[in-house]
């Protein structure tokens, strides 16, 4: 999957302007506070529909504005094009169109235009709550299947209502029929997460020794909420858990037991990198996690994801800093932000003549094709 244009009229800070990017590899650096991130958000909101900084689109308006808007045209591996764009108001809300139609529904977008980022939000991976690292595999998971998406949203929305029984808040008589439904979403949720974990590993430890040059292995461990060898143990230990704990969820008024309580375990070697891993640790290891989703989401989608990797060289040692790169499949789209100094951790010149230098909103100078003022 390709971007093949991308027009910015009101996004945070930066200014109008149409940007055409390279097919493979852009760098954009600049000092902080400049626009880069604000950059690779907009393009990661084309293809998600959600910022990868904040839940609230009003974050994304410009200062003393109540708008934004931005759109972009896309080029798939079949080369079939399309057209994205996005408008919001803070008094009408947002509404999103692709290929002139729009969106009744948000999540239909995805999947349609695969991406992964790399941000410094992604600290929160590798060393914050299990929510974060739930948050990474549904994303993952989501843009390549659709039927996870819908068992996502199903279990969400059951969830949803059984918390309310639970909470005193409606007739617990209808309690059974959600229970049924939970399970059957959850345990579909399971299995999936599963295989995936397995998936990444196949990839995990080869990419984490390239960057580091270590015989450290690095690897996910998936620590389902509710135990399990095959699909129908899981469901009946599913059933067996909430009833064990009905007295329980009843007093606090929300449910227990299910995948929304997952949890994911990092290790380097045998340590958990979450309780023992450096920072330059943690680093490496985001790295080699977002490759190996790509190599994931490319198998299953047969579309090269856009790879939009904010401030890769931070926390990366100059010899790591030239490894990462290799990682990615050069034949993908990918996004690099960075400090000036960062531009140092580039040995070919050829790909530093397509930087792009921002300050204030703005591209200062640089090789992409950009038309400001639009």
């Amino acid at each position: 999957m390709f971007l093949n244009r991308l027009e910015i009229q009101k996004f945070r800070n930066l200014a109008p302007a149409l940007y055409e990017p390279r097919p493979h590899r852009n760098y954009i650096f600049g000092d902080n506070a400049q626009g880069k991130t604000n950059l690779i958000e907009a393009i990661y909101l084309l293809c998600l529909a959600k910022s990868f900084r904040t839940r609230e689109d009003s974050d994304l308006v410009p200062f003393s504005d109540e708008s934004y808007f931005i759109e972009g045209d896309f080029l798939s591996d079949e080369q079939i094009p399309h057209h994205v764009g996005i408008m919001f108001d803070v008094q009408q809300g947002k509404q999103i169109k692709v290929d002139g139609k729009k969106l009744g529904q948000f999540s239909k977008l995805v999947g349609l235009f695969p991406v992964i980022v790399l941000s410094v939000n992604d600290y929160e991976i590798t060393s914050g709550p299990p929510a974060q690292r739930r948050r990474f595999f549904n994303v993952l998971l989501s843009q390549s299947s659709r039927r996870y998406l819908d068992d996502l949203k199903q279990y969400d929305q059951v969830l949803k209502q059984r918390n309310t029984i639970l909470a005193g808040a409606a007739n617990d008589s209808m309690l059974g029929v959600w229970d049924d439904q939970l399970v059957q979403s959850g345990v579909r949720l399971m299995m999936a997460r599963s295989n995936m974990v397995e998936e990444l590993n196949h990839y995990l430890a080869d990419f984490y020794a390239a960057i580091t040059g270590a015989r450290w292995t690095f690897r996910i461990a998936y620590s389902p909420n509710v135990g399990f060898r095959s699909p129908d143990e899981a469901e009946g230990h599913f059933k067996a858990g909430m009833r064990r704990a009905s007295l329980k969820e009843k007093r606090q008024g929300r449910t227990l037991v299910g995948p929304h309580r997952d949890e994911f375990l990092f290790y380097i070697s045998d340590n958990e990198l979450r309780k023992f891993g450096s920072r330059g640790e943690h680093k490496s290891a985001l790295v080699s996690l977002k490759a190996a989703e790509a190599r994931v989401l490319y198998k299953r989608t047969e579309n090269h994801p856009m790879l939009l990797l904010d401030d890769l060289y931070a926390e990366l040692d100059k010899q790591r800093s030239q490894r990462v790169l290799d990682l990615f499949d050069p034949a993908s789209q990918i996004f690099v932000t960075g400090t000036s100094l960062d531009a140092e951790m580039i040995e070919s010149s050829a790909h530093l003549k397509e930087q792009m230098i921002f300050e204030n909103g703005q591209m200062k100078r640089g090789k992409w094709d950009v038309h400001p003022g639009i």
